[in-house]
Formats: C-alpha cells, structure tokens, sequence
C-alpha cells in the first residue's frame, strides 16, 4: 500500500472528493438527447392525441356519431384502470406524463370551455403538437 492509499483511508472525509469513474458509454446512456420516438412511443401518443382531440373538438357536438366520439373519450381519460395495455393510465405512464396531472387539466379545460359557452362568447384554444419529448414531458 503506497502512501497516498493509506492517507485516503484513513481519513473518510477524503472518500467523498474522489472522481466518480464513468465510461463513455455510461455517460451517454444517461445524458444523451433522445432525437426520436421508438415505433411504440408513437403509436402511444397518436392514441393519446386522438382522444385529446375528440375531447376537444367534439365537446358541444350535436351529431350522434361525433357525441359517441366525445363521450368514449372522456370515459376513457376518466377511467382510473390500469389492466389493460392501452388504458389512459398506462399510456400516460409509458411517455412519463402524470395521468392525473393531465385529467386534471383536460377537467379545467372543460369547465373553462362550458364558462364561455354561456357567456356567449365563442373562444377555442387549440391545442398544438410538437410531436417530441422534452425532458420526460409532452410538449403542447
């Protein structure tokens, strides 16, 4: 044991101004920038976009087919189960987005869209995809 070794343990303190030893590989597999959506993400997402955009879009609608379209929507955003693959939960867990955080905003959205409906002002804010995943988040 040389004399740099014997002066590091025998003082702890000097364990925690060590380098911390990281290859290349390591170090990109935790920091790199990931440039595109695997095959799965997207569809994940096109499924979770559709139905934002049916519970948007068909909200006050008066045709049959277009209520069907919101009404499953909003059943399937509020529906709190996770047994099977493509539920709201498991998709909003798989592109790491808080599902109540997001069912939440979509509530307040409704609220905020029915408060100027009988206001009599007509006001849609559209909602708009960049298609990418920022740092564990959606972007809209």
């Amino acid at each position: 044991m040389n004399r740099a070794t014997a002066t590091i343990r025998s003082n702890p303190m000097n364990s925690f101004f060590e380098p911390d030893v990281l290859t290349s590989h390591q170090y990109f597999q935790l920091f790199r920038q990931k440039s595109q959506f695997d095959a799965e993400e997207k569809l994940l997402f096109a499924v979770l976009t559709d139905a934002i955009e049916c519970f948007q879009k068909y909200l006050g609608a008066n045709a049959p087919r277009r209520r069907k379209l919101f009404t499953e929507a909003e059943a399937w955003i509020s529906r709190r189960d996770s047994s099977w693959p493509f539920s709201f939960e498991n998709i909003c867990e798989a592109l790491n987005i808080d599902p109540s955080y997001l069912r939440l905003g979509l509530m307040q959205w409704r609220i905020d869209h029915d408060s100027q409906k009988n206001t009599g002002r007509c006001i849609r804010k559209t909602l708009r995809y960049q298609h990418t995943v920022k740092q564990n988040r959606v972007c809209m």
